[in-house]
């Protein structure tokens, strides 16, 4: 018996970033035992998603040609779901609106899920809400990756088909011979993102040079994993403030040498302010067994229970991050038990397997 076809739409999955991580998750996860997964590339071509070094030229061909290409492919292929990965920014919306368009015009069903970005902002614009309101009510199923997404669709009006699948990791890549207990001891603090100052990183190093003030807190460091527009800034920071020693920048880390990162820490940092999604990055250090400080943005709360996973914090204050340091600190058993916490519940709610589980069940009830 052969396979029901789904037609994945969304970044190369060779790009750098969380759409295309995504993409990798979803073509490794179980779904493929029972669906042919086809995917047909989305977006800007580059090193990064989205790229920033796409040539001028091949890039306003791919633009022109792609929704003629994903016409093509529906007729060649005859897939049962089309699902289209976006976000919500103005770039990704009208782009993606073609794709949805060319799928409906073709009879097809269509999952259309969003990666992040602000709803508040791309309905800024002078009618801009009713126009998101008619195209986001057009696909059979809308996958949010938090709940505060989905209530922010709801207050424009927006209810039917709207669904909550988060990002899920590879757990088994996590666990093995190699897991370790947790120390239970606060010397090495670690973040891993693109290097933005909204990611929340200079309050991270703030927080790290107020803390080694403390006899307690010494000898703590703060390992930074990642790259962007914000590293010579934060070097330069480095070098003002004298943190050669309690600040390490190690570059962007992949695979093992990146799991051994997160697993080298006793804490992991993202004070994000950012407008995020579900950041991979928490999941990855949920799974590693690494308790979290991290800003309450996006769907972050839905994955990082508060004092079980680690600890909450509002955004842009060091302090907050001191506080939840200094609260991480006074019990060992505590943050031996929070690791425990983050690996169960990670290989619980955030494995592959759930992820072929939810969208297995979408695609079947989009079908009936």
């Amino acid at each position: 018996m052969s396979k029901t076809t789904i037609l994945l739409c969304g970044p190369p999955v060779s790009a750098i970033g969380g759409g295309p991580t995504h993409i990798k998750n979803m073509l490794a996860a179980p779904l493929n035992d029972r669906y042919r997964l086809v995917h047909f590339e989305t977006g800007s071509r580059g090193r990064e998603s989205p790229a920033k070094d796409e040539r001028l030229f091949p890039m306003i061909f791919r633009i022109v040609t792609s929704p003629f290409a994903l016409a093509w492919q529906i007729l060649r292929l005859r897939p049962a779901v089309v699902h289209l990965n976006s976000a919500m920014n103005h770039k990704a919306f009208w782009r993606d609106l073609f794709y949805l368009l060319v799928s409906k015009l073709f009879g097809c069903k269509v999952v259309f899920q969003l990666h992040g970005g602000s709803l508040e902002e791309l309905c800024a614009k002078p009618g801009m809400r009713r126009i998101v309101r008619k195209v986001f009510s057009m696909p059979d199923a809308l996958v949010l990756l938090a709940k505060s997404e989905r209530r922010d669709f709801k207050h424009i009006g927006i209810t039917d088909g709207l669904l909550i699948i988060p990002n899920a990791v590879d757990v088994t890549l996590y666990g093995g011979a190699n897991e370790t207990e947790h120390n239970g001891m606060v010397c090495r603090m670690a973040f891993m993102g693109r290097l933005i100052r909204a990611k929340g990183m200079f309050e991270a190093m703030e927080a790290v040079r107020l803390l080694r003030t403390e006899k307690q807190f010494q000898n703590i460091e703060l390992w930074i994993a990642g790259s962007g527009p914000a590293e010579d800034e934060i070097e330069s920071w480095i070098h003002v403030n004298a943190m050669e020693r309690g600040i390490k920048l190690v570059g962007t880390v992949y695979g093992k040498e990146k799991i051994d990162f997160l697993r080298g820490a006793d804490i992991f940092v993202f004070p994000t302010f950012h407008t995020e999604g579900l950041p991979y990055v928490i999941l990855e250090s949920l799974a590693a067994g690494t308790p979290v400080i991290a800003t309450k943005v996006g769907g972050i709360p839905d994955v990082v229970v508060d004092r079980v996973h680690g600890i909450l914090i509002e955004a842009k204050n060091p302090q907050n991050i001191v506080d939840a340091v200094h609260e991480l600190a006074q019990s060992e058993d505590r943050l031996r038990a929070m690791s425990k916490n983050c690996r169960a519940w990670a290989e619980q709610e955030l494995g592959l397997e759930k992820l072929a589980t939810r969208f297995g069940e979408l695609y079947e009830r989009v079908q009936a």
